[in-house]
């Protein structure tokens, strides 16, 4: 599924700037400059196109691309950050299966969307997502560029805010630029200036998920930066893209919370029905009562979902579904920490209270097991 590129040279790309259009030109230039501004050195940079690119995915990196604009985009975009060897690249299969066990975390991200066929591109993008989130190196915190090389009638300020809520409902990404070609003559509503854009140009917009009073929904989109064709190419604001986008203080957003275990770690006192007909669940125990100071401090509103006051292999299983599935957003309580299940999908903290667990079995008679035979 991924293919790390450590020994690819420009000459064994088959295509060359002079292959591709001004616009394309402009985005690989555009899309460069950003990784050499914004993506740690010497730390992976991933490179991901659609699903559908059966090509690319089965070729060899010395075969030429699909003559396709798109593909001819990425190609050369591909010669150009390895130039220098600044980064380990890893180019996204999503059509081969990755067995491959790796502990380091990704940390940067470029994520190339465009029609498939029938597929919108939230839908490729959501395919894309779906599939690299198998992987043990994912990192959802990490710094994501979404790639937009067609808008199509849609102006590109709903492009992203569609965009953006695929990366968060999928896997509550924030830390994301989108890039899209300019087809609007005007700026959005919280544009950084009144000027009107032309149409040689590149659009680059954020969101902040925690702002303007909404908690976790998209509505507001920042314009953040333009990459501008004319004169001397370059930002026109030259912004910071990725600033910080998780407050100190959440003013008072709500927080699903699961719990699994038992007393004195897990403990629920009471639970009632709302008139809405929502169930409340009152928490406590030594898990709970960290996570409500953490709540507390943070100036969230955490709402206990339905508890698991037992350590059964079903108990574990429905609080992690939920946990994977967005139902709940946090889980506390007795957790072990199996590479396998857990710390492979998910994110874990540091234990607050460590403990440990110790199965006895009988030993089996080998001796006599051996004399059978």
């Amino acid at each position: 599924m991924l293919l790390l590129l450590n020994a690819v040279t420009q000459t064994a790309l088959a295509l060359t700037d002079s292959t591709l259009t001004t616009d394309q030109l402009q985005s690989v230039l555009c899309v460069c400059n950003v990784a050499h501004r914004h993506f740690a050195p010497a730390r992976t940079l991933v490179v991901s196109m659609p699903r559908k690119s059966l090509d690319v995915a089965r070729s060899r990196l010395s075969d030429p691309l699909p003559q396709t604009d798109d593909l001819q985009t990425v190609s050369v975009l591909l010669g150009k950050l390895h130039e220098g060897t600044r980064w380990p690249i890893e180019l996204f299969r999503p059509n081969e299966f990755d067995s491959a066990d790796r502990l380091v975390l990704q940390q940067s991200y470029i994520l190339f969307v465009w029609n498939e066929g029938a597929s919108s591109l939230n839908e490729t993008l959501e395919n894309q997502l779906e599939i690299l989130k198998d992987s043990s190196s994912w990192n959802p915190r990490g710094r994501f560029l979404v790639v937009v090389t067609d808008s199509r009638n849609e102006t590109g300020m709903l492009l992203s805010a569609h965009i953006f809520s695929v990366l968060w409902q999928v896997a509550r990404i924030v830390n994301v630029v989108v890039l899209i070609p300019n087809q609007s003559a005007y700026r959005p509503l919280h544009a950084m200036s009144n000027t009107k854009t032309s149409a040689d140009r590149l659009i680059m917009y954020t969101w902040f998920p925690f702002k303007f009073g909404v908690c976790g929904e998209v509505h507001d989109i920042i314009l953040l930066d333009e990459w501008v064709f004319e004169n001397n190419v370059t930002f026109l604001h030259n912004a910071d893209l990725y600033p910080a986008k998780v407050p100190n203080n959440f003013m008072g957003c709500p927080i699903k919370v699961g719990t699994v275990g038992i007393d004195p770690y897990v403990i629920m006192t009471d639970n009632f029905t709302q008139n809405d007909g929502r169930t409340v669940y009152k928490m406590t125990g030594l898990s709970v009562e960290i996570i409500k100071y953490v709540c507390e401090n943070l100036n969230l509103t955490y709402v206990f979902l339905a508890p698991s006051v037992n350590i059964e292999l079903d108990s574990y299983s429905k609080t992690l579904t939920e946990l994977d599935e967005g139902i709940s957003e946090v889980v506390t309580g007795i957790i072990p920490l199996s590479p396998v299940v857990l710390v492979s999908y998910f994110e874990a903290t540091i234990p607050y209270i460590p403990f440990r667990f110790k199965t006895i079995v009988p030993c089996p008679n080998l001796f006599l097991e051996l004399k059978r035979y």
